[in-house]
């Protein structure tokens, strides 16, 4: 007796959409679960609006032949709130789980790439949108493998090649990733966890002093100074 019978190629069709349909919902709700509930956890009420990730951040790096995916990236603002009395702005699409099945997922490994990064501002700021899209852009390089360089962590420094702000006054010209200490460091989404990650800006001065005396010694005299969690793209150096 046939134990098992071959699926006809329409049967075929029909179960590879219904399991492509049910990948899809399952993104699609970790999306929201990350915009919707996570981050508003966090940091309060959210805008509507979302800057996406535009084409011109992988052109500037040299790649033109983009992945339609990577647009799909953005940077969320939480204007201030009984939450935080300063602007926020924070990635997301980092720790989406691409190519991963619903069934393989492990809830305590990282979700995509395993982070977001958020920035926070006394005043509106254009620029810090900039740099987080600019920051996304370049890990997503990394991660595909088309640049140099390893995935950033904490107390990694970041060099932008220009002021923060674009204007000649400031002498912020650098970041400096650290793990927050005013919120949780970790957030869990269905499809796994992933770490948050504070930019700040530093200066060249105090860039050289985290090459001496390593990340965690900055971020010591940067909370000394009340430079953690704002970044303030016009104030003095600290050292």
């Amino acid at each position: 007796m046939q134990r098992f019978r071959v699926r006809s190629q329409s049967a075929n069709v029909v179960w590879m959409k219904t399991a492509e349909e049910h990948w899809k919902k399952w993104f699609q709700d970790v999306w929201k679960q990350r915009e919707e509930a996570v981050y508003p956890e966090l940091f309060g009420p959210f805008a509507d609006d979302i800057e996406s990730l535009s084409a011109k951040w992988f052109e500037s790096m040299g790649f033109n032949d983009i992945d339609p995916r990577w647009l799909t990236h953005g940077v969320l603002t939480s204007p201030p709130n009984e939450y935080h009395d300063n602007w926020v702005y924070i990635t997301t699409g980092l720790s989406n789980p691409w190519g991963i099945d619903p069934a393989d997922k492990q809830p305590d490994q990282y979700s995509g790439l395993g982070f977001e990064f958020f920035m926070q501002t006394a005043e509106p700021a254009p620029w810090a949108i900039e740099t987080l899209a600019s920051l996304m852009a370049m890990q997503i390089l990394v991660a595909q493998e088309l640049i140099a360089g390893g995935l950033l962590e904490p107390f990694d420094r970041v060099p932008l090649g220009r002021t923060i702000d674009k204007s000649d006054r400031s002498l912020i010209r650098n970041l400096l990733i650290l793990p927050p200490e005013h919120i949780p460091t970790q957030a869990r989404l269905d499809s796994g966890v992933f770490d948050l990650l504070l930019c700040v800006g530093i200066t060249d001065a105090e860039l050289q002093f985290a090459r001496a005396q390593d990340g965690s010694g900055l971020q010591k005299v940067l909370l000394h100074h009340d430079c953690i969690p704002v970044t303030e793209p016009h104030r003095h150096s600290v050292v």
